[in-house]
């Protein structure tokens, strides 16, 4: 599955996130809401994630086209001009795997949040703008990801085109060389042949009696 279509597939997931109003006093309970990435990341500041691209030409973009095939991703992000996260989405994984591996994925998502939401009031951390850095450094590998296809596909078509442009040399090359060999052949021949007639002068002359046909 290409980058592209993660990011469609994660755009329309929805999040559950506690309202920061509490508790629900007829039920007792907490109250939560729902939003769909796509929606979390239009409300947080910074662009949408269909405005994400990562242009080809500008100098930003020199760090990013991965010599080697390493990928400079702090570049990419940079690139395509993400707004910067004091908590985003690379802290809040090192949250999450530092929780023990058995605990229930509920569990784990109560505790991040948990995490998240005491950081908020310092940082103003929550889990909305912790899924929109995630989405949109997602959008921008996406990019990124268009961006490298193209310029390599161009790249690679040009050097398709001089090797097109080589091996019509070479079978030029190759006609120039099969045509003189064919005209060595031929003077070889002729000259094989005057020879054969002047042989059969000096064989008339001299006291040879062998092949020779004037003998």
């Amino acid at each position: 599955m290409s980058i592209r279509n993660v990011l469609n597939k994660a755009a329309g997931l929805f999040v559950e996130m506690p309202e920061s109003h509490g508790i629900d006093t007829s039920t007792k309970m907490a109250v939560t809401s729902t939003k769909t990435v796509e929606q979390i990341v239009k409300e947080a500041p910074g662009p949408n994630l269909n405005e994400i691209k990562v242009p080809e030409t500008t100098a930003t973009t020199e760090a990013v086209m991965a010599p080697g095939g390493v990928v400079q991703f702090q570049a990419v992000y940079d690139a395509a001009g993400l707004p910067k996260a004091e908590f985003g989405a690379e802290q809040a994984l090192e949250v999450i795997n530092s929780l023990p591996v058995e605990l229930p994925l509920n569990v784990k998502r109560t505790t991040v949040q948990a995490t998240i939401g005491a950081m908020g009031k310092a940082m103003g951390v929550n889990t909305e703008s912790v899924v929109a850095d995630a989405s949109r450094k997602l959008a921008a590998l996406s990019a990124y990801e268009d961006m490298m296809n193209h310029k390599t596909n161009t790249y690679v078509g040009k050097l398709e085109a001089q090797i097109q442009d080589l091996e019509t040399q070479i079978a030029g090359i190759k006609g120039e060389i099969a045509d003189t060999q064919a005209m060595l052949g031929k003077a070889v021949g002729a000259c094989q042949t005057e020879a054969d007639r002047l042989d059969d002068v000096v064989e008339f002359f001299t006291l040879d009696t062998g092949a020779s046909k004037l003998a």
